[in-house]
């Protein structure tokens, strides 16, 4: 589990939140019958292999999540992999993008996460980011500091100064690696097994102040780990486990749909087409959930639907790259619709729509359904 606590111990508001709730159906279809896949300017290979070694961070000292310490992430790099391609290059086959020019190139990048600006690769946030440029390397990213706060109110605060950032500066895609999730853990970022007996009152209370207006304007597309706690939390289904996925979820019980520009990711384990047992099932946002690997820079280094997420968010800046005519809610459509189905057939509870391919997702006219 890699989804850093330091913040959480004070913002895990959670608990049970009731039934099953309603059952998944797609969303309605939106009036136009196609979307603009007018290609945009393509890249090249090597400019994607140039960006990443010419990377700010790329010859900054390396601290793994277990602690190990490289002299550089190009060190890392070579130790974990032979030297070979970061492992969301390999697994998410992003080099085939990239062969077609396809490489994230100007297309814009939030993280909002932890960061220290210490001078090394160190905490969540950097390693969130080092996946989205292993995916999409000709990127441009900023960050945003959202988990140094003291207080819950000072957590939505950060956020939502963060968002107002990322839209008032044309971010396409916001990656969210951090989650408040039912399960409590300790002060050191570990599950306790305890439930927190105030989550739906955190539901309850988020879902009466949601500013429709403001959150309906939003141009992003925005990018959520599913989170880890699976092995904690009752039924595992992410609308009872996960506040923000709760929330969306509470909202369209209301009759609004706060979830057509979100992405929820959950992670599969390493080589094989099975939910990992700490990721939530899609439940009741199947329509809103995709599935995919987890590791950080080489083969089983890291786990945690963080670096899921930091994966569709560099696939999401590679197609919006290739389609820049692409709102950010077909974005999100072009990537859950050209997933590799898994599981049951169809959009199912436990999958979502399946296993993130991208070069699916740039070959989507005549299997994407406008939405």
């Amino acid at each position: 589990m890699i989804k850093k606590a330091h913040l959480f111990m004070l913002i895990m508001l959670l608990c049970s939140c009731g039934g099953s709730g309603p059952s998944v159906a797609p969303e309605a279809p939106i009036a136009s019958n196609a979307y603009d896949y007018s290609e945009g300017s393509a890249s090249t290979e090597v400019n994607a292999d140039n960006a990443i070694v010419n990377s700010s961070i790329y010859t900054l000292p390396y601290v793994a999540p277990d602690g190990t310490v490289y002299g550089s992430v190009a060190q890392a790099k070579q130790s974990l992999n032979g030297g070979g391609d970061f492992v969301a290059t390999t697994d998410t086959n992003a080099r085939q993008a990239w062969r077609q020019g396809w490489t994230g190139k100007n297309v814009k990048v939030g993280v909002a996460d932890k960061f220290n600006s210490n001078g090394q690769v160190d905490v969540h946030g950097d390693w969130v980011a080092l996946v989205v440029s292993s995916v999409a390397p000709e990127h441009t990213v900023a960050f945003r500091d959202v988990l140094s706060s003291t207080s819950f109110a000072g957590f939505l605060g950060d956020v939502n100064s963060a968002n107002a950032y990322f839209e008032s500066n044309g971010y396409h895609i916001v990656n969210n690696s951090w989650g408040i999730e039912r399960a409590l853990r300790d002060a050191n970022g570990a599950y306790t097994g305890a439930l927190d007996a105030t989550f739906d009152n955190l539901v309850a209370s988020t879902v009466a102040a949601y500013d429709v207006a403001s959150e309906s304007a939003k141009q992003g597309l925005y990018v959520f780990a599913g989170g880890n706690g699976g092995q904690f939390c009752p039924t595992r289904r992410i609308e009872n486990c996960s506040w923000t996925a709760a929330v969306q979820n509470k909202l369209r019980e209301n009759g609004y749909d706060g979830a057509s520009n979100i992405i929820f990711v959950g992670s599969l384990d390493d080589g094989t087409n099975n939910l990992a047992g700490y990721s939530y099932f899609a439940g009741n946002l199947a329509y809103d959930f995709i599935v995919t690997y987890d590791d950080l820079l080489g083969p089983s280094d890291a786990a945690g639907t963080s670096f899921a997420a930091a994966r569709v968010s560099g696939a999401a800046a590679i197609v919006k790259q290739k389609f820049p005519n692409l709102s950010s809610g077909q974005i999100k459509q072009v990537l859950l619709q050209t997933a590799d189905d898994l599981g049951a057939p169809g959009v199912d509870e436990t999958f979502g729509y399946g296993k993130l391919n991208i070069l699916n997702s740039l070959s989507p006219q005549g299997v994407v359904v406008p939405k």
